[in-house]
This record gives structure tokens, sequence and C-alpha cells, in this order.
């Protein structure tokens, strides 16, 4: 009698557990035929895999910023008003002034005078040797010391006599670049902290 109702305890616990993973078992279909319902109903491509904040990011073209050269100062100016940067240097003779504005390099180029001006003295006037000034712009710096942007740079002349009543004077432009800073500052409406003596690259 006693083995007998063990036994039946067992096939009862037996039939639990097989009736409890049968409803797992449906349960799971069910899960399963609804999955396959939304994916036959919604077929992405490859693309649309790609999240939006992707797709929405167009492709940048690698390579320099563009760089713009100015002439006329005063259009530079104009350009260049609160820049992020401003540097500038002389190189080659010639004055560079560089800015940086929205990502952009703004360049402004003048070339120096001649370093080398050659005179001619007679008893009634001194004669400027005209390959050694070829532009009215080179004889007003001579006389006001000023750039045509309206820097002005400090000349010291070296007096040499190639014959007699003839002479090469040469010459020495200095920049301050204290004065050069207070200048830019100035003209392009920028602190003086943000004007360097340097380039601007990329």
């Amino acid at each position: 009698m006693g083995s007998n109702t063990g036994f039946h305890e067992k096939m009862d616990a037996l039939d639990l557990i097989i009736n409890a993973l049968l409803d797992h078992e449906k349960q799971l279909d069910a899960i399963s035929h609804r999955l396959e319902n939304l994916t036959s109903h919604t077929t992405l491509t490859e693309s649309e895999y790609v999240t939006p904040e992707v797709q929405s990011i167009e492709p940048r073209v690698v390579g320099k910023p563009p760089r713009v050269v100015f002439n006329n100062w005063y259009e530079y100016t104009a350009a260049c008003r609160g820049a992020t940067m401003v540097a500038f240097e002389v190189e080659e003779n010639r004055f560079h002034v560089y800015t940086l504005v929205d990502g952009r390099i703004y360049t402004y180029v003048e070339v120096l005078p001649e370093t080398r001006l050659k005179v001619s003295e007679d008893p009634t006037h001194l004669s400027i040797d005209k390959a050694s000034l070829s532009t009215i712009d080179r004889f007003h710096f001579l006389i006001g010391g000023q750039l045509k942007c309206g820097l002005t740079l400090s000349i010291e002349s070296y007096r040499t006599l190639l014959k007699e009543n003839e002479y090469l004077f040469e010459l020495q432009y200095h920049l301050e670049p204290d004065e050069v800073k207070t200048f830019l500052s100035k003209a392009l409406n920028v602190s003086k902290e943000q004007v360097v003596e340097g380039k601007i690259t990329f």
C-alpha cells in the first residue's frame, strides 16, 4: 500500500513537470511566431541598419582649408576684423600678415622697398637711379617711412662711394614687434594678446 502511494506521488510530480514544460514550449512557439511576423513586415536594407545620426553625417572632403591672399590692405581689414588669431613676419623682403577667420586663413602681403639705392650728385641737383626706385610707392616710403598698410618702419642707411659724386645707399628696415602688435590690434579690432610674431598655416 505504501509503495503504491509513493509511486503515484512520483508520477503526479512527473506529470506536473511535463505539463510545465509543455506550457513553456507553447509560449516559446507563440513568441517565435510573433518575431517571424515582425521581421517579415520590417525588412531593412543594409543602409537602413545605420543609425539616423550616422546617416545625417555628410562625407567631408579631406584637405587644406582655402587660403585667401590680399594685396589691398583696406579689403583685407574689412574681411578680417575680429579674427581669432593674427600673426606677422617679414620673409624674403615681404611683410606678411596672417589671420584666422572662421577656419580660413587670410593673408596680406606687401613687398618692402628695395634695400639698395643708387644716387648721383652734381652742382645743381641729386638724381636717383630709376632701376633702384621703380615705383612711386617706394619713393613715398622713403619720404614717410610708412608701408601702404600704414605701418611705420624704422630705417637705417649706409652710404658707399662708388665713384666721384655717385653713391650707393644700402637700407635696413626694422620691425619693432611690440609696435606691429599694437598696429595690427587696432587695425583688425582684436586684443593685442591675439597677435603673435610668426605664421599661421595648416
